[in-house]
């Protein structure tokens, strides 16, 4: 049994050296690091201590050795990871402009993380765990791969277990029917962790958003808004946490390390004012070092950065 699976792309990605460096034009780069949304997230969570798996594909090849070396040294089971021949390992190549903003390019959908299709799906290994998180942008990575994950989503809603969704929106990889993909999840969730942003293109208007999400089922629903702190809601209580200053180098990944430790949290018992605190913890942390997987953090840290931390401001939101 696990307490977490996931499914979708294990990727290589490819930096620029440096901010506002072109990817039209010859430059230095860094890499390989592994990454891929899901990966990174599961990867946190073997980190922190919980039994986590992901089903995925990958080439047979360094690339995808050098993701499933990583994942396995931090406790991730990767015996549903299929390793193929037909196609290489996934490749993201990023680069970072003064703004803030990233643009990517992806070889993805006809990579072999685009191979994955419905009948990869070890639908007994999704029966078989407490929750299956699934992020938005692996339903956007080939229309078999969002195959493969709406079939482990109606496993996981008819055997019970819990669903948790991150949206993760990326523009350049929408396409075809991925807001019907997107709300028969979000119908399904248990567990909604979201940006703020994100809640205004899945909804428009997202004032009122969150008490219709509560309104449809008893559901956890996380608003994530960078540094202005983490809204948590649930038809029982609601409240608002400051997170933690932190000095941004390479924002890959930390909204997987938040979803990531967060979950982790509540399968350890935690409340739910514990479980946001180390997950934003854990996105401070992840912000502060350059690679999509290198910011992830073992539970020890976490407890070692939060004991040194003047405790995060929470408020109690009035939803009357």
């Amino acid at each position: 049994m696990y307490d977490i699976i996931t499914i979708g792309e294990i990727l290589v990605e490819i930096l620029t050296d440096h901010v506002g460096q072109k990817l039209s034009e010859p430059g230095k780069l860094l890499g390989p690091y592994p990454s891929g949304a899901p990966a990174i997230a599961i990867d946190q969570a073997g980190r922190m201590g919980v039994r986590a798996a992901i089903i995925a594909k990958v080439g047979s090849d360094d690339f995808g050795k050098l993701n499933l070396d990583r994942l396995s040294a931090d406790g991730v089971d990767v015996s549903l990871v299929i390793q193929t021949t037909q196609n290489s390992t996934g490749t993201a190549f990023v680069t970072y402009f003064e703004n803030g903003e990233r643009q990517f390019i992806f070889h993805f959908t006809h990579a072999a993380c685009g191979e994955l299709s419905a009948s990869d799906i070890d639908e007994e290994a999704v029966r078989s765990s407490r929750y299956l998180h699934i992020m938005g942008c692996s339903i956007t990575g080939s229309p078999s791969m969002g195959d493969a994950i709406i079939q482990a989503v109606r496993v996981a809603k008819d055997s019970g277990v819990k669903i948790s969704f991150d949206p993760n929106i990326r523009p350049e990889l929408l396409n075809g029917q991925i807001m019907d993909y997107y709300n028969e999840i979000i119908e399904a969730c248990d567990v909604l962790l979201t940006g703020k942003s994100e809640l205004r293109i899945l909804f428009g208007d997202p004032s009122d958003a969150v008490n219709q999400l509560l309104k449809k089922k008893d559901r956890i629903v996380v608003v994530k808004d960078g540094s202005r702190g983490t809204a948590l809601y649930t038809r029982a209580e609601a409240f608002s946490m400051a997170t933690y200053p932190a000095v941004e180098v390479d924002p890959t990944g930390a909204g997987d390390c938040f979803d990531a430790t967060f979950l982790s949290m509540i399968c350890k018992g935690s409340d739910l004012k514990t479980a946001v605190n180390y997950a934003n913890a854990a996105g401070a942390l992840a912000v502060q070092t350059r690679g999509p997987m290198e910011g992830n953090t073992f539970k020890k840290d976490l407890d070692t950065f939060l004991a040194s931390s003047t405790p995060a401001e929470i408020k109690d939101i009035s939803r009357s």
